[in-house]
Parts: C-alpha cells; structure tokens; sequence
C-alpha cells in the first residue's frame, strides 16, 4: 500500500514523458523537421534525471506550467502577461529540436519554490532581470537563485562571484563575465541568501554585508 502511494503521488515521470513527446511533436511540425526515434528521448531522459522529470511532470498537472503555441513554448503561473513565453528547444542542424537543457532544471525549481511560496505567502519570479529565480516578501529579496544544468558549471559560478565579494568594482565592464554581473547584481538588490542549483546539487548561502560593495557567501540553508 506504501508503494502504491509512494508511486501515484511522487513519480510523474510518465506525464512528463507524454508532455515532452507532444512538444517534441509540435516542434517538429512547426520547423519541418522529422519526427525523431526513441534513441532521442532515451538520450534525453539520460541528461534528464528522473526526479526532475517527475517534478516538471507535477508542475505541468498541477498547472503551474503552461504551454503556449501548441505546446513548442510555455510560461509558468504567477509570471506577468508580458514575460515570456519562453521556448523548450532550439533549432539544430541535425534536424532534430535540441533541448534548451537549463530551462528544464531552471522551470523544476520553480516549480519547487512556487509550492514553498504559496503556502507561505511569498513571491516566486522567474527571469527577474538578471536573477533565474527569486523569491520575495513583499518587497523583501529572500532569497536570489542561479540555474545551471551540470554541477561544474554552477561550482564554477560560485567560485567566480566569491573572487570578486569583498570588492565589487560596479564600474567594471561585465560583458562575458558572468560571476561579476551576478556580484554587481548582489550587491545592488541585497538579497539575504543566495542559492546556487544543477542537476545533483543546491549550494545554499547566507549573504553578509561588509559594506556598501562587499559581501561573504557563508553556507547555510535557506529558511523557507
């Protein structure tokens, strides 16, 4: 009986499956391209976890993510009619629709926060200027959240915004620079944690303030 409810209530991973085969189908129909083999999707599946398909599964029954243009985009609950939409693939030269693999990680922990957030009253945003995800208390930044699909690259950011806390030049040229645009971001907007999240990993940081453009990253867990 455990199993059973264990399995009906936390694995979705078949309602992904039949959303994603229909995006895939849409998106096809649209460029041109033709329909993939089951070799795509396995691939797929292989760079998508089952647990984060699961969570997007329930996203996309619960309602909380929205397709748009016959499935080929979508939006998500609680987002301004003018964001979005956004797409779930990019063109490919093969002739197959490439997944845009950080939105998959970015759309499940919004999903994961948005539940968090209306039980506690809080705003989750998505796509909020320079920040993936945020989350607020009326007008109080809680908690500012970077996405990356593989852990490398999210350790990577990290590494990068911590060279530069304890002296933030807002002056400096930041075009290719991601860390620096995200220390800029933090100092200009305050929030009070911020999170690093991949597929496999959450860094969760309390924010200190040393000043008017300096701050520390000490680890901690976020308290919602």
């Amino acid at each position: 009986m455990k199993s059973e409810f264990i399995e009906k209530n936390f694995d979705m991973t078949q309602e992904f499956d039949s959303y994603f085969r229909g995006w895939v189908r849409a998106t096809c129909q649209k460029w041109g391209y033709p329909m993939p083999s089951d070799r795509y999707y396995a691939k797929v599946y292989e760079r998508l976890p089952a647990g984060l398909r699961s969570l997007l599964g329930f996203g996309l029954n619960s309602g909380i993510i929205i397709s748009k243009e016959g499935g080929v985009a979508f939006t998500l609950k609680g987002l301004l009619d003018r964001k979005g939409p956004y797409h779930w693939f990019s063109h490919n030269r093969r002739l197959k629709p490439a997944p845009n693999w950080e939105y998959f990680v970015q759309v499940a922990e919004y999903v994961r926060l948005y539940t968090i957030a209306n039980a506690k009253s809080l705003l989750v945003t998505f796509e909020d200027d320079d920040m993936d995800i945020a989350l607020y208390q009326d007008n109080r930044l809680i908690v500012y959240c970077e996405v990356k699909e593989r852990l490398g690259q999210i350790q990577k950011l990290i590494k990068g915004i911590k060279g530069y806390q304890f002296a933030v030049d807002l002056s400096a040229p930041d075009r290719g620079n991601d860390p620096l645009r995200k220390a800029k971001y933090i100092v200009k907007r305050k929030p009070e944690y911020f999170v690093g999240v991949a597929i496999g990993a959450r860094f969760e940081y309390k924010v200190i303030y040393l000043g008017e453009r300096s701050f520390q990253l000490v680890k901690d867990i976020v308290p919602v």
